[in-house]
């Protein structure tokens, strides 16, 4: 064995590698992490990936700024948007984004019960407020309005329907903000609507 090879560090976990890598990059602005993330793979004689490798976990495509060149989304929403893969096309989808405000524009929400569709439709409102002004807050009388117009709103027991979002969502009525599990949800159900829309 030569010193070369004697030097090569063992393979490590690809997941720990990427902790080590989050942290690392954890609070820069979106274009750093985007150079330094393109810098390292060309020192390491690597182009970014279009398409996985051979048994590997499907990684979602960088997302490109440009594609939100139109609309201001503030810095906890752009890490949002990275985080999870969002496309513009996937937002595109479920809401109306302009240089001036953020609607709900899907016209209905998962859900096999009243419950459920509440739930998304707190998910898709926080998030509304996410895009809107970088703070996933949500008003009730916002939501309410939204559950009316996607069928999803039960009088009798939306009260009930509201705590069953749990961990989700923080505050008082009127006022909630969406907490970091709620803003994994969010994305999950984002992506379910759109896939569902692709198919």
């Amino acid at each position: 064995m030569n010193d070369a090879q004697s030097h090569v560090p063992a393979p490590r976990n690809p997941a720990e590698l990427a902790l080590d890598i989050y942290k690392l990059l954890e609070g820069q602005p979106a274009e750093t992490i985007q150079r330094a993330v393109q810098s390292a793979l060309t020192s390491l004689g690597q182009g970014l990936l279009q398409t996985p490798v051979a048994g590997s976990p499907r990684v979602a495509a960088p997302v490109a700024s440009a594609d939100f060149d139109d609309v201001h989304l503030g810095p906890k929403a752009q890490k949002w948007v990275q985080r999870h893969g969002i496309s513009r096309a996937m937002l595109d989808e479920v809401f109306h984004l302009t240089g001036s405000g953020v609607e709900i524009t899907a016209s209905n929400v998962p859900g096999a019960s009243k419950k459920e569709m509440t739930i998304n439709c707190y998910l898709l409102s926080g998030l509304r407020g996410l895009l809107a002004s970088d703070v996933a807050t949500l008003d009730e009388g916002e939501v309410i309005a939204v559950c009316k117009r996607l069928t999803a709103y039960d009088k009798n027991n939306h009260t009930t329907n509201r705590t069953a979002v749990g961990n989700k969502m923080s505050g008082t009525k009127p006022s909630f903000t969406l907490t970091g599990p709620g803003e994994t949800a969010a994305a999950e159900l984002l992506k379910a609507m759109t896939a569902e829309a692709a198919v």
